[in-house]
């Protein structure tokens, strides 16, 4: 009776603790990443059909209708704001885990803990299940399927019939990719019987497989009305989203017509192709663990396994095989990976923890195995709530930059100071997800490209699109750059009069340079103050500041070798120290933009988003000190900056750190 209890406990430890976990790295901060582009224009179909109650199924238009009405739930419950767009996303990605408990007795309770672990740490499960796309739905009833499709062969209950029936027709609503999804649990079933089959003696293989197609036989015979109401069920679901719930019948047409248009995408696939071990090295670099275990896993399978754990087996070879094939790949697309190695991985440390028998067994498999998923905890909770928008890591994928942030809060600035009716013109061609968060300015207009007349108050622009707005400007513009994502600059002209409104103290006090009264030596110190921001146009409050007695150089020509993520700002600040007058050059090498103040006066101008690129310009100097001040920014790929000087009758070289100081 106490053995029994124990067990009990065990096991709903197993169960809840992956839970638990998963629940906190999934809804903890949930909005703290800014939304990705797709997430934007989810967020407008949604909002249409929230608002508007309009949806028609476009197959040339972002999967499936499943994301955007399951999406209505926490609109009409709570409300609309960053958190209910992302609950049912975050909420299906803990479904996830609970979903593994009814495969209790095929994984074992050790097996239920390590299965559910490594989905809930998972940087990857815990990454995407924070965006609203449609991955985390696809995996989640692509699960539902095998659990319906086991439970039946043990219970040869009629309602994991109608559970698999209605998963399929979910998983079929949620997006194209579907199709491999079946193709591959077909060939994995086949194949899990014909490894059991050939395990038998000769002899015995025909009967073996006359008696299972007779057993299938018979079973769609006993159980013909629940196999008739499964089709049912799958035909009306099925119907219901694609026809936006009878008001759009040509959705229905669609089913089949987006399964030619995105073969097309999956072999023309752009920008997105990527090398066939794409998904094995973002495995190694994020998902060490289930890759490793799940490889493990494939040993025990086919030396001591049935046909589940042969199944799951196939499945995993065969999904990372299909996908790998495919030249369109983006890092969500792994979740179909792990779902299958994750379960490899609980069956083998199961098998593992089955066989120890003595103390130091366990002295040895305890700590290696919280050492284990102690470590994916670390990179999961890195990965998102520190780096979820630093293209370092290859998981983030064309992710907004949070610099989006501080764009919103310039605008907000401005709106308390004319009100959110200002008319705020968004003349760029890529915009998203600006359409989600300039929603409640009511005079946010999106063009698309720039229009015969842009002007307005605000005016947001894109990098490509800035020479021809500069030709139908009117009146005085002030103009801040912001980061929106990798390769995409957006820059925002606000009037001037309304930019000196709402930040005349920031003007102020960044205009305000160190004294040119005399100072002496006495009076200061050795080094520049350096500022830095995670924005291009060092404002806001910076993230680190510090003196820096060296010269002002660093080059990192690769992206990874970077001490931070970009977009980066680095402002520094202080007096330099000239001891013969005369007319000097100073000069900035330079990826990306950078410029130099001295005596308050532009000597440099380096600015704008630009490879390499060399600028000087010269000044007459007298003895003494002279405030300076350098900006530089970095937009993305490398980053270098250089600042240098050519003194009267000497070659051009570094600025020594020894003639920068900063005041006391």
């Amino acid at each position: 009776m106490k053995e029994k209890r124990i067990q009990k406990i065990t096991l709903l430890i197993a169960f809840f603790v992956p839970v638990f976990i998963a629940s906190f790295l999934r809804f903890w901060d949930i909005g703290l990443r800014p939304f990705h582009s797709d997430e934007g224009v989810n967020s407008f179909f949604l909002l249409n059909l929230f608002d508007r109650n309009y949806y028609h199924y476009d197959p040339a238009n972002y999967h499936g209708p499943f994301l955007y009405y399951i999406g209505l739930i926490p609109f009409y419950l709570f409300g609309i704001s960053d958190f209910t767009f992302r609950l049912m996303p975050a909420l299906f990605g803990v479904m996830i885990v609970a979903l593994f408990f009814p495969l209790r007795r095929r994984l074992g309770t050790m097996g239920l803990l390590t299965t559910g672990l490594l989905v809930a740490i998972s940087p990857a499960n815990a990454f995407f299940s924070r965006d609203t796309i449609h991955e985390i739905y696809l995996v989640f009833f692509s699960l539902a399927v095998v659990v319906s499709f086991f439970l039946y062969t043990e219970t040869k209950k009629s309602r994991y019939i109608y559970f698999a029936a209605t998963s399929i027709a979910f998983v079929i609503t949620i997006k194209e990719t579907y199709i491999l999804t079946f193709a591959v649990y077909a060939l994995s079933l086949a194949f899990a019987y014909c490894y059991e089959m050939i395990s038998l003696s000769k002899g015995v293989r025909f009967l073996y497989c006359k008696d299972t197609f007779t057993a299938f036989a018979n079973h769609c015979k006993k159980n013909r009305y629940a196999v008739g109401i499964s089709v049912g069920i799958l035909i009306l679901i099925t119907f219901l989203f694609y026809s936006s719930f009878f008001t759009y019948y040509s959705g229905i047409k669609s089913i089949l017509t987006t399964l030619k248009i995105w073969t097309k995408t999956g072999t023309h696939s752009g920008g997105h192709t990527k090398p066939f071990f794409y998904y094995f090295k973002l495995l190694y670099k994020f998902e060490f663990p289930t890759l490793a275990l799940g490889i493990a896993g494939f040993y025990y399978s086919f030396r001591h396994g049935n046909k589940f754990t042969v199944f799951i087996a196939a499945w995993a070879i065969l999904i990372y095989v299909t996908y790998s094939l495919i030249p369109y790949k983006t890092p969500w697309l792994i979740l179909n990976i792990l779902l299958p190695l994750s379960i490899m991985g609980g069956i083998f440390v199961n098998s593992i923890f089955g066989m120890m028998k003595e103390k130091w067994h366990y002295a040895i498999f305890y700590p290696l195995f919280i050492g284990i998923f102690g470590f994916s905890c670390y990179q999961s909770l890195m990965l998102n709530f520190n780096n979820y928008d630093d293209e370092r890591y290859e998981l983030v994928y064309v992710q907004t930059k949070r610099d989006i942030y501080n764009l919103l809060d310039r605008l907000k600035s401005l709106s308390n100071t004319c009100g959110q009716n200002m008319a705020i013109n968004v003349v760029s061609r890529e915009y998203w997800p600006l359409p989600w968060y300039l929603r409640e300015y009511k005079n946010a207009k999106f063009w698309g490209g720039i229009i015969e007349n842009p002007n307005a108050p605000v005016i947001i622009v894109d990098k490509t699109s800035e020479t021809e707005l500069k030709k139908k400007l009117k009146g005085n513009y002030k103009k801040e750059r912001f980061a929106l994502r990798p390769g995409v600059w957006l820059t925002a002209y606000i009037q001037q009069g309304l930019y000196e409104t709402g930040f005349g103290k920031e003007i102020t006090a960044k205009t305000n340079t160190p004294s040119l009264a005399k100072i002496s030596e006495k009076e200061l110190e050795r080094g520049l103050i350096a500022k830095y921001y995670y924005n291009i146009e060092c404002i806001g409050t910076p993230f680190s500041s510090r003196v820096e007695k060296d010269s002002v150089s660093f080059i990192y020509n690769d992206e990874t070798k970077k001490p931070y993520r970009s977009p980066f700002g680095i402002e520094w600040e202080g007096y330099l120290s000239i001891t013969q007058k005369g007319v000097y050059q100073f000069a900035t090498r330079s990826d990306d933009g950078s410029v130099v103040y001295i005596d308050g006066n532009m000597v440099v101008d380096n600015d704008d988003i630009h490879a390499t690129r060399y600028i000087s310009g010269v000044i007459p100097l007298d003895e003494g000190f002279h405030p300076v001040r350098i900006k530089y920014f970095d937009g993305g790929g490398g980053a270098i900056m250089e600042f240098l000087w050519t003194p009267p009758g000497e070659k051009e070289s570094l600025v020594p750190g020894q003639i920068l100081f900063h005041k006391r």
